[in-house]
């Protein structure tokens, strides 16, 4: 099941939307609180919606997701940003590489054409990887994209976060790593197409929330020194099919 939470995307939803349809795969649209038409747009399409009256943070969006997912029989969930950023034709490598590892998290890593985000946002990306490479112990690649695959027995076996926004998704990877699941990671092509919307991270504000929370799981291990040898001498695991 592809889940995708969106806050006000009235812009891109329906195609976001039609386009994983068109692959077969079943869709969740977690509506967070949005103030636009996204819910209009949402509830003319054959998907599952939860609302969130009002906004609750992809964080939540995502737990939502997940429990629905888990409750329909769904064996894994793949997240995938409402904007437009992420694209359906990316589904068919990420599923491949699911079945070809089962049991690692799987992340889309934009690496393919990755030149057109501000400076101020490509350091915000690489000062987050390094911290959550650090406290997975492993070289993680993109962290901060959205688009990923959640294999569901993963989710059933760990302590799910509670953080919020952002910073979920970066404690999912921490969590993951600490149960002993592999992070792989296929590459996509990196898309901002004119007249997408601003994107709801706020470099400098998220990246600090991040490293907060990334700083103090580092500290309650002993600062976990080995992770951190690892992340910075070991070659990140790539599952492109």
């Amino acid at each position: 099941m592809v889940a995708i939470p969106a806050l006000n995307e009235q812009g891109a939803i329906r195609d976001v939307v039609t386009g994983v349809l068109a692959t077969g795969l079943p869709v969740i649209v977690i509506n967070d609180g949005s103030t636009d038409d996204t819910a209009k747009i949402a509830a003319e399409l054959p998907v599952t919606v939860i609302t969130h009256p009002q906004r609750q943070g992809k964080g939540q969006s995502l737990r939502d997701a997940l429990a629905e997912a888990r409750k329909l029989g769904h064996t894994a969930v793949v997240s995938m940003d409402g904007d437009g950023q992420h694209h359906a034709e990316d589904l068919g490598p990420l599923l491949r590489a699911h079945a070809a590892f089962p049991d690692v998290m799987l992340r889309c890593a934009r690496e393919i054409g990755r030149g057109a985000p501000s400076w101020i946002r490509r350091f915000a990306n690489h000062f987050a990887d390094f911290w959550i490479s650090w406290a997975c112990g492993q070289k993680v690649l993109d962290s901060q994209c959205g688009h990923r695959l959640y294999p569901l027995a993963m989710v059933a076996a760990m302590n799910l976060p509670q953080s919020e926004g952002f910073a979920f998704e970066s404690e999912m990877l921490i969590e993951a790593a600490r149960i002993g699941t592999p992070i792989g990671s296929i590459a996509i092509k990196a898309r901002y197409h004119a007249g997408r919307r601003a994107s709801h991270f706020q470099p400098i504000l998220d990246a600090l929330r991040i490293t907060r929370m990334i700083s103090w799981r580092i500290i309650k291990r002993g600062f976990y020194l080995p992770g951190l040898y690892r992340s910075l001498t070991r070659s990140p695991l790539r599952c492109s099919p």
